[in-house]
């Protein structure tokens, strides 16, 4: 299996545009922006799936989100700060986080691009609250 791309930029073998750094997180331009301000906050250590961060790792990542979505507010004034949380395609957890207008394609997003899937909202809601962790 290659090498995680996230890794590399985070050891510096590989260059990146840096927005923030600290000891645990990095949080960097995306090379693929879909707007100006299109972040990525990479938590330093390689985890797949956010929800397997600690609780420290996760209060510091979403903590660094949070900061970089005010910066990005303040200097491209959108509508609003989109947040994602992926492991998909690289797979390294990551917060990817980028600016929105009302009325763009995202403002309804998922439903407005994956549509709206009937479920029975009864069912579902048991097996969410019945399950212990």
């Amino acid at each position: 299996m290659e090498e995680c791309v996230f890794c590399k930029i985070v050891r510096g073998e590989l260059p990146s545009w840096k927005i923030v750094e600290n000891d645990s997180v990095l949080g960097i331009l995306d090379t693929n922006p879909t707007a100006e301000g299109h972040c990525l906050i990479i938590p330093k250590r390689h985890v797949r799936y956010w929800h397997d961060l600690s609780d420290t790792e996760t209060a510091v990542v979403f903590n660094t989100a949070k900061t970089v979505a005010q910066k990005i507010k303040k200097v491209f004034k959108p509508d609003f700060v989109c947040v994602f949380i992926r492991g998909g395609r690289v797979r390294h957890a990551h917060i990817v986080l980028f600016p929105s207008q009302e009325g763009d394609k995202l403002s309804g997003f998922p439903q407005s691009v994956l549509g709206i899937t009937k479920i029975n909202f009864d069912d579902v809601r048991m097996k969410l609250a019945g399950t212990e962790l």
